[in-house]
This record gives C-alpha cells, structure tokens and sequence, in this order.
C-alpha cells in the first residue's frame, strides 16, 4: 500500500534550479561623425569591456575633430569654400588628414 502521508521528497527542491539563467547578451550601440550606426553584440563582460575600449577611442576622435570643425563657420550646411585649406591643415595637424576629404565635399 502506497502511503499518501509521506513527505514530498520535492518539496525543498525550488523551480528556479530547473530553469536556466539567461544568457549575458548586450547590444553596444555607436554613430560616428559621418551618422553611421555601429552595433556591437557581447555575449560576455570581457567582450563588454573590450568593446567599451575600442568603441571609446572613435568617441575621442569624434570629439576632437568636433573641436576643431568648431571653431569654423558654418552656412547652409556646409563650410564655406574659403576655410576648406585651413580646416584640412588643422585636421592634418591633429592627425586626422585623411578624413578632410569625407567631410568638406
């Protein structure tokens, strides 16, 4: 005879041991200067922080070619043509001579 007034042998064993634990995934969301956005996928904190790393170094650039372009006026947009040799050799100066031509066209 089976005897209904045993103890649950389940009873301490909780649901939360059965289901899995989710999964460490984050989404690192950057626009750049010229409005491209870049997402980066981390399954782990590693690869967070790596990201974290190299996506502050395009956010330090940004900001000092920012700098720069700001002290230039701007009319309808875009630069006027007068400033376009100094905004190129202040750009070169600071290291960044290649990106001249993507942003005065």
């Amino acid at each position: 005879m089976i005897d209904m007034y045993n103890e649950n042998p389940f009873r301490k064993f909780s649901a939360s041991k059965m289901s899995d634990n989710p999964r460490f995934n984050v989404s690192v969301e950057y626009t750049d200067i010229f409005g491209n956005t870049h997402r980066i996928q981390c399954k782990s904190r590693k690869a967070l922080n790596s990201a974290r790393e190299f996506l502050s170094i395009f956010k330090a650039e940004t900001t000092a070619i920012n700098r720069i372009l700001s002290e230039y006026p701007v009319k309808m947009g875009k630069f006027p043509k007068k400033f376009h040799s100094e905004i190129k050799s202040d750009l070169k100066a600071a290291g960044f001579g290649s990106i001249s031509k993507f942003l005065l066209k």
